[in-house]
């Protein structure tokens, strides 16, 4: 592969980047502990988006009639449009502990900040997607459900909540997906740092673009 982009994206900030078919995206986590919000729209019909319920439920099987809805997405798993259709599949990651993203909840907005957390006026990953995919036409409410890309997200079932935990990367940590459609990609520097979502700070991550030699 050849590095055909680099880019580094700090805490709190967003970037939108296009993927050919076939083409790598690699997230790296520079400090650790940084979660990214990305959301996956087909560059050839943006009306066609990332799906992560369908990306837990509706995966291609490994075998006719195998059906197992997941709670978790790692290493060879596919994330899927809202019209069941790959759209990328996850190929590395490098953290000790796979499959520590988001695939449950909706992005942090500035309703969270300011109604339910009370601190203040500050955008979400929704507003600063939103402003990264702009050029392109697409709304705010075109926003789809992202995959939060190092974010700890567990159920508690015997409290009947879900926590936010630590994420398992470490500074240098990458995960790297395979575009299987022409790609929009738009991501955010998680700015959260209320909790333990990113370690309590909003970091700095790299974002690079490989294409086959």
């Amino acid at each position: 592969m050849r590095k055909i982009l680099e880019r580094v994206v700090p805490g709190k900030q967003g970037l939108a980047v296009e993927l050919e078919l076939g083409q790598h995206l690699r997230v790296v986590d520079l400090e650790g502990q940084q979660v990214v919000d990305m959301a996956l729209f087909n560059l050839q019909n943006l009306r066609e988006k990332l799906s992560t319920s369908y990306s837990r439920t509706r995966y291609i099987p490994k075998s006719s009639g195998e059906y197992v809805p997941r709670d978790r997405l790692t290493e060879g798993d596919t994330l899927m449009s809202t019209l069941c259709r790959p759209m990328m599949t996850i190929i590395h990651e490098t953290a000790p502990e796979k499959g520590v993203h988001d695939c449950h909840n909706r992005m942090c907005n500035r309703y969270l900040y300011e109604v339910q957390l009370g601190v203040g006026p500050q955008d979400g990953c929704h507003e600063i997607i939103s402003r990264a995919v702009a050029p392109y036409d697409l709304l705010p409410e075109d926003i789809p459900d992202t995959l939060d890309i190092n974010m700890r997200y567990e159920h508690d079932c015997a409290n009947r909540r879900w926590v936010i935990g630590l994420p398992a990367s470490r500074p240098g940590d990458s995960v790297e997906f395979r575009a299987a459609m022409p790609l929009l990609v738009g991501l955010s520097a998680c700015p959260l740092e209320v909790g333990l979502c990113n370690g309590g700070k909003s970091t700095p991550v790299r974002v690079e673009v490989h294409a086959p030699a």
